[in-house]
């Protein structure tokens, strides 16, 4: 029994430090532009569209949307994978969720003009797979709607 407790200590330990870790690369310089530019008002694509043109455009704006989500959706990943717990990111990465929401309504439009079927399916698979990422998901839409900004995708059936 006391070698399980060690184990799930250091687990625990080693998920922390890894969240740890992703908060500094969140600090990085060009991150922290990006994730200006991603999480501010500056960013609100109306349609599936509007978002292939800002990142197929080139430049920062581009570039900084590909940085962000690519990110994410590497943070998702480690959930996924078992590196990190879905609870420990739910509980620290708010901003995942409210980036997210900008594009969700968008994804399918997305991934089909750009035959890209997969982007951002990890993130997705995180957030809408569980039932408080979906109450965070609508939570971040009414936000962005008070805002101006996006608008809600229309419910996904699900049973978790």
């Amino acid at each position: 029994m006391k070698a399980k407790k060690r184990a799930a200590s250091a687990n625990a330990i080693r998920q922390a430090e890894l969240i740890l870790k992703l908060y500094e690369l969140r600090r990085e310089t060009v991150m922290r532009e990006a994730r200006s530019y991603v999480g501010g008002g500056e960013f609100k694509p109306a349609s599936g569209r509007e978002l292939v043109e800002i990142v197929t455009t080139g430049g920062k704006r581009g570039s900084f949307v590909l940085q962000v989500f690519g990110y994410w959706d590497m943070v998702a990943a480690f959930v996924q994978h078992g590196a990190l717990d879905a609870g420990l990111v739910h509980d620290t990465c708010q901003e995942m969720y409210f980036q997210y929401a900008k594009i969700q309504p968008y994804l399918k439009e997305f991934r089909k003009a750009m035959n890209l079927p997969e982007w951002m399916i990890s993130i997705e698979r995180l957030v809408e797979g569980s039932k408080a990422g979906r109450a965070r998901l609508a939570t971040m839409q009414k936000s962005l709607s008070a805002m101006g900004g996006v608008q809600k995708a229309p419910a996904k059936k699900r049973t978790a």
